[in-house]
């Protein structure tokens, strides 16, 4: 397979031992390679990471951009033609490919890393050993069975077998544990880690949480099969992971948003990925054509709107829609939206009367597109305090009693991370709340506004809610309200939380739950929300033995509902 037998990818990265000056300079010639410790390379690592799975990837896609459109959060505004996979369902060997191609490379620095520095920089190879998982899961996410004990051996095995992708899962945990006791045993007087690490900056006991919160991420993923072996396997390790993560050298979990910021500049080839693709290129007063290719869809601004939530302000820019045959010659402003797949979406030109109806787009200088120097998220507070949330309200972790409060610190956290400006670091709930950060008042708004009150997809206690589901056809508030489990006020909140910038953990959760009921494209006829991608067709040329057979967009894996 192509991707595994680039030896060295990362190893001409010489640049990272005196900063990230050229962070987003990466795979310069992986043809000459040189020798480079694991201080030198994290960093560059750990960008590239952040850039799969938010933002530009040459030639290619990301998995938030991919998993946005199929979430229901984004959809085709109507200046540009294509994204007909998006719209169709119909996928094939070239759709997304990038995504496992430049995965495998990116763990290829990972392993160099974790295999080089094992004695000598263990530190750097415990952090390694952690975004290993975070990346292999990524791709066994989207793709099922995966090349994983054979994998990352460069020309020592170019076509790799497939692992099973539950077994794959089971290794997860075990490699996640062992990293938490790696940095434990880390020798007195070793190597630290310092600036090359662009997310905790040297901090190990950070990086112990963000592995405990991973786990708890892979076991919540499989917990909702009708496998009762694998469903007393996760309760088991549940368990586990509550009393080790609660001893005095576990590290807990994470506290706050986890982000890459090695100071992303307004530079060529080193802002914001995901502002480069969509934002501003470096010096430009014209937005990237890619900007007025996407148009939230109606069902994400219904969610929002329904609710009285504030957060919309800072996603969307206000379009206007125009007032019908009542008033043809003027227009209201609003948020104006798109259904995935109908055939006139809206453009973004008010035409000679100024009164054509406008779509809307993401806000500039709003939580999308802070700025080019805006950090780039890996895992969000909101995403874990989600997680723990459903566990305890299944009784699978903790008590049952605590899903309450982190349902609703899960809704703060969401709204302090959408009011966040671009400058200001990821701060602890606590801290935010104390300082009366931006997003902390506007949640107070939410949480007690006279429509939520009795909202089940707000207020925790309340049993029902009158905001109709994406599949029913009606928009408008329900006459008779709806029943609402815990589970699904749950989903639904973190749904909202993960709008874009995480949106790759919601479609998992579309995937494994069902959870929230979102609009699916006009255009899919008879298919179903796809379950996964095809492999690519770089495997097929050099893998095909190896690769699953049979295996199409509607295969299901094995964490996934029926």
């Amino acid at each position: 397979m192509k991707a595994l037998f680039k030896v060295l990818i990362a190893a001409a990265l010489t640049t990272a031992t005196t900063g990230c000056e050229k962070f987003l300079d990466v795979n310069e010639n992986p043809n000459t390679p040189t020798s480079v410790t694991p201080d030198a390379l994290l960093a560059n690592a750990l960008v590239t990471t952040a850039a799969n799975y938010t933002g530009g990837v040459a030639n290619g896609n990301n998995y938030n951009t991919y998993a946005s459109f199929a979430a229901g959060y984004w959809g085709k505004s109507g200046t540009v033609s294509g994204f007909s996979p998006e719209r169709t369902y119909v996928y094939n060997n070239t759709y997304n490919q990038t995504l496992f191609n430049a995965t495998y490379d990116n763990l290829n620095d990972y392993e160099l890393i974790q295999r080089n520095g094992a004695t000598t920089h263990p530190n750097h190879a415990a952090i390694a050993r952690i975004m290993k998982v975070y990346n292999y899961l990524l791709l066994v996410d989207q793709f099922g069975d995966i090349p994983y004990t054979q994998a990352l051996k460069g020309l020592g095995n170019t076509t790799p077998k497939y692992d099973k992708a539950e077994d794959i899962y089971k290794d997860f945990v075990v490699q996640l544990k062992g990293a938490v006791d790696d940095i434990n045993s880390v020798p007195a007087g070793s190597l630290a880690v310092g600036v090359e690490d662009v997310v905790f900056n040297g901090s190990m006991t950070r990086w112990k949480a963000f592995a405990n919160s991973l786990r708890m991420r892979i076991l919540l993923r499989q917990s909702s099969t009708n496998n009762a072996a694998l469903n007393s396997y996760v309760k088991t390790e549940l368990a586990a992971l509550q009393t080790q993560a609660a001893t005095p050298t576990g590290g807990g979990f994470i506290d706050r948003d986890v982000v890459v910021q090695p100071t992303y500049t307004a530079n060529t080839n080193q802002q914001n990925p995901f502002y480069d693709r969509y934002g501003f290129a470096p010096g430009a007063t014209r937005a990237q054509s890619e900007y007025n290719f996407i148009v939230p869809t109606n069902y994400i601004i219904r969610q929002y709107e329904s609710n009285a939530d504030a957060r919309i302000a800072q996603l969307y820019r206000r379009g206007q829609r125009n007032n019908g045959a009542a008033d043809p010659t003027h227009a209201t402003p609003a948020y104006v939206g798109t259904d995935l797949g109908e055939g006139t979406p809206p453009q973004f030109s008010a035409g000679d009367c100024g009164c054509q109806t406008v779509g809307s787009r993401f806000l500039q200088g709003g939580t999308f597109l802070r700025a080019a120097t805006a950090p780039t998220v890996l895992m969000l507070l909101s995403e874990h305090l989600f997680n723990k949330a459903e566990l305890e309200a299944r009784a699978l972790f903790g008590a049952s009693a605590d899903a309450k409060q982190d349902f609703n610190d899960g809704i703060k956290s969401s709204f302090v991370t959408t009011f966040r400006d671009a400058t200001t670091a990821p701060a602890t709930l606590a801290s935010a709340t104390s300082a009366n950060l931006p997003g902390i008042a506007q949640y107070n708004s939410y949480i007690t506004a006279t429509v939520n009150l009795t909202n089940g997809l707000v207020n925790y206690d309340a049993p029902t809610t009158t905001v109709p589901e994406g599949t029913d056809p009606q928009t408008t508030p329900l006459t008779t309200p709806r029943v609402v489990t815990a589970q699904e006020k749950i989903l639904y909140q973190k749904y909202l939380a993960e709008n874009t910038i995480a949106a790759t953990e919601a479609l998992d959760d579309l995937r494994r739950t069902g959870l929230p009921r979102i609009k699916l494209s006009l255009q899919r006829g008879a298919n179903p929300l796809p379950k996964r991608l095809f492999y690519p067709q770089s495997e097929v040329s050099t893998n095909q033995a190896n690769i699953p057979a049979g295996v199409t967009q509607f295969t299901k894996i094995f964490w996934q509902m029926d």
